[in-house]
């Protein structure tokens, strides 16, 4: 019995290997014929199982036109496979015509891809001429200095920012001057920045950083009355937010045991 059942899974698994052979095959013709980077025939090669899904998935399903959760998903799966690919895309782009539009795009992937010192730089050379005071520049810039751990010189950034665009809005920059404040040690001025952005900002991690400040300076009453309001406001809240917000709300819930 057990000599049949070897026989069987043997003959089972030549026509899988098979299979799995035509299909490398397959992806690496689409990967020539479509002009792909050539390092995804390696990963398909020698990585039969994960280097064809992360194909199939980041490369074919997008050409034929997937939901946007797909999309969503293979953006996330793109950049965990390769996430310089848009860095690399933008240097190109910006080999064939270095201007403002294209040194900006470039710092913004090298931002997003955690390469925060080449993105300030680029951020930094875009501060001329008619962009010398753009807040929004300046903002992508504070974020670049702060997490480069120079909170001084994201907070200065962000005094500037304002200085020349006083009717510029952010609540991103908000929360991330009162962080810089905090990061400084000016406790006193960071807690009533997050005070007056905790209920406007669109999200629970300015409440949360808030109520994390009055636990740290002793304020318990207050904290925990912060860390309540979030996971109420969670509670009522629709799945998606409570889903993007669930970082905060674990935090939140933590602090509450």
């Amino acid at each position: 019995m057990r000599i049949q059942d070897s026989a069987c899974i043997g003959i089972i698994a030549v026509p899988l290997f098979i299979v799995s052979l035509l299909i490398q095959i397959a992806l690496v013709v689409h990967v020539i014929r479509t002009g792909r980077d050539q390092y995804w025939i390696y990963l398909i090669v020698f990585l039969p199982g994960v280097g064809s899904a992360a194909y199939i998935i980041t490369q074919v399903l997008p050409d034929l036109g997937s939901s946007r959760r797909v999309r969503s998903t293979t953006r996330r799966i793109g950049k965990a496979v390769d996430p310089h690919r848009e860095v690399r895309r933008c240097r190109d782009q910006l080999e064939i015509a270095d201007n403002v539009e294209n040194r900006l795009a470039l710092a913004d992937a090298c931002a997003d891809a955690g390469l925060d010192r080449e993105a300030r730089d680029l951020y930094q050379s875009c501060l001329s001429g008619p962009y010398e005071h753009d807040p929004h520049i300046l903002l992508k810039l504070a974020r670049c200095e702060f997490a480069l751990t120079d909170p001084a010189q994201a907070r200065q950034l962000l005094d500037r920012l304002i200085e020349q665009n006083p009717d510029f809005q952010s609540t991103d920059g908000h929360l991330l001057y009162a962080r810089s404040l905090e990061e400084m040690g000016e406790t006193e001025a960071a807690r009533k920045e997050y005070a007056a952005l905790a209920d406007a900002f669109p999200g629970e991690e300015a409440r949360v950083r808030y109520a994390l400040l009055l636990k740290r300076e002793g304020d318990v009453e207050e904290a925990v009355k912060a860390f309540r309001h979030t996971l109420l406001r969670s509670k009522r809240a629709p799945s998606y937010y409570r889903q993007a917000q669930k970082k905060w709300i674990a935090i939140a819930k933590e602090n509450l045991d």
